[in-house]
């Protein structure tokens, strides 16, 4: 397998962009991401702020997003959101990651309702969990830039295969993803979480490149045999898993990136939004003179004085 010189060696949170040499008369008929998570997912998803399932729902919406993300060609960020219903216990998954590559996510559900679901199945997928509902993705351009977002229903069991319909019917880019999250026990230490993913599109044909049926149908074969195991394997170096899969073909990364699990929450943007606020409307939403704020993504709590927040500028 090829790789640059320059590529930075890491072994966890980052994402590789690579391309299959599945023809060489044409080449670059199929091109793919893979992403491998661990102290990101950990500070995320630890500090049992969700119960296992939801967790490891939320760790694959995270990926989903790192993986849409690095193929955009400007700055902002990609948005990934499931709506479940009533039948499901996840009402709602939401994981966005910016082009930079820093990536937050949060879940609400019901636990009388996962405890239910957890009774009928013994490992409940994303349909189970959800319910249905819609799955969507939301490229955010910025504040001067309109949105563009894409519908689907959540179809299939697995989160992936959630994705790889929103493909199919909102972007028509023949694509295959592969998903696994989950809990590993390292010998004297905490069992601390890990993601892997992967995901692979068929180019289109065109006059240089020629038809592709043949490279996809080939790179789809190799694909499936990609296993849960190897996708969050501490032992299986990115690198070496890439090889084991494509080895037949030729596969080359072509660049690779940190993820980190940086929010864009700030206590600075909530102050100067609270300074606003008159004192009667301060008052209303404080308690013994003060004021706190919790970010569902990562947890933080902010606590502001109203007293302090009148006299740097709130109206009286």
């Amino acid at each position: 397998m090829e790789q640059d010189q320059d590529i930075q060696e890491l072994t966890t949170d980052f994402i590789s962009v690579f391309q299959l040499e599945t023809n060489q008369a044409s080449d670059k008929a199929v091109r793919g991401r893979a992403v491998r998570l661990g102290a990101v997912l950990d500070k995320a998803l630890g500090h049992d702020r969700y119960p296992p399932r939801v967790a490891a729902l939320l760790g694959e919406a995270m990926m989903i997003a790192a993986l849409v993300a690095r193929a955009l060609k400007f700055k902002g960020r990609l948005v990934v959101q499931c709506h479940g219903t009533n039948e499901g216990a996840v009402s709602l998954l939401m994981a966005d990651c910016t082009t930079d590559g820093s990536v937050r996510g949060y879940a609400r559900w019901d636990s009388a309702a996962l405890r239910e679901i957890e009774l009928d199945s013994r490992n409940p997928g994303a349909k189970a969990l959800l319910g249905g509902g819609t799955f969507s993705m939301t490229i955010d351009q910025g504040p001067d830039m309109d949105n563009y977002q894409g519908l689907a229903a959540i179809e299939g069991e697995s989160l992936a295969a959630c994705a790889e319909h929103y493909f199919k019917q909102s972007e028509q880019i023949p694509t295959e993803i592969k998903l696994a999250c989950g809990q590993v026990q390292t010998p004297g230490q905490d069992p601390s979480w890990r993601g892997g993913g992967m995901l692979i599109q068929r180019i289109a044909p065109d006059v240089t490149r020629g038809q592709t049926d043949d490279d996809w149908d080939t790179a789809r074969a190799l694909f499936a045999t990609l296993s849960d195991e190897e996708l969050i394997d501490p032992d299986l170096p990115q690198d070496e898993l890439l090889f084991r899969l494509f080895n037949e073909t030729g596969v080359r990364i072509i660049e690779r990136a940190a993820i980190n699990a940086d929010c864009q929450c700030s206590e600075d943007r909530l102050e100067a939004t609270l300074k606003t606020f008159d004192a009667k409307a301060l008052d209303d939403i404080a308690e013994d003179g003060k004021i706190t704020a919790n970010c569902e993504f990562c947890g933080t709590d902010y606590v502001f004085d109203v007293s302090t927040l009148l006299a740097a500028g709130g109206a009286s």
